[in-house]
């Protein structure tokens, strides 16, 4: 059984903490959004911490939760998402990317495992999450419910199995 040092946590426990984590930091931005920064960024840094791979984790970080704000962003510029109190993209959105990000290669390391067919699947169903943070009022969307779903879905159906390639990639460079 791989051993994580510093917590010694078998690899399968650090992933299911790294998932439920993210969970709660996802419903915490979502409801609470700038309010929470700083436990959220606490936590987070604390997971990074207690990486074994800390130069890999931070390469995947960077690429994949940049990915994502410049997607968001420019979502944002060209008037598909409008958020409340927010020019761009606000930094609740910007923590929850990053957050995101140190969770694929761990959390959901089950799903870097399926074909890339599946894993856009998961990435449209994963689109539908925006619903919840348009009902949360923590995102408004100018265009029809409909449109903009279907235009997230096509983004996410992609970006999920871009993701996996690039966390593959990083990982056999780095080994």
């Amino acid at each position: 059984m791989q051993q994580l040092p510093v917590l010694a946590l078998s690899l399968k426990t650090y992933r299911w903490l790294n998932l439920i984590g993210f969970k709660i930091i996802w419903i915490a931005l979502m409801i609470f959004q700038n309010r929470v920064l700083v436990p959220v960024l606490c936590f987070a840094f604390l997971v990074f911490m207690v990486n074994p791979q800390k130069r890999q984790a931070f390469k995947l970080l960077l690429g994949i939760a940049i990915a994502g704000m410049v997607i968001d962003s420019f979502l944002s510029l060209n008037g598909v998402f409008v958020f409340p109190y927010a020019q761009l993209i606000p930094l609740w959105l910007c923590v929850l990317w990053i957050a995101f990000a140190m969770t694929l290669p761990y959390g959901f390391a089950f799903v870097g495992k399926l074909t890339p067919l599946i894993q856009s699947i998961i990435g449209v169903a994963a689109s539908f999450t925006y619903l919840i943070g348009l009902n949360l009022g923590a995102v408004e969307y100018t265009y029809s419910l409909i449109l903009t779903q279907i235009l997230l879905a096509i983004i996410w159906g992609g970006l999920l199995p871009l993701a996996y390639l690039y966390i593959n990639t990083i990982k056999r460079v780095s080994s």
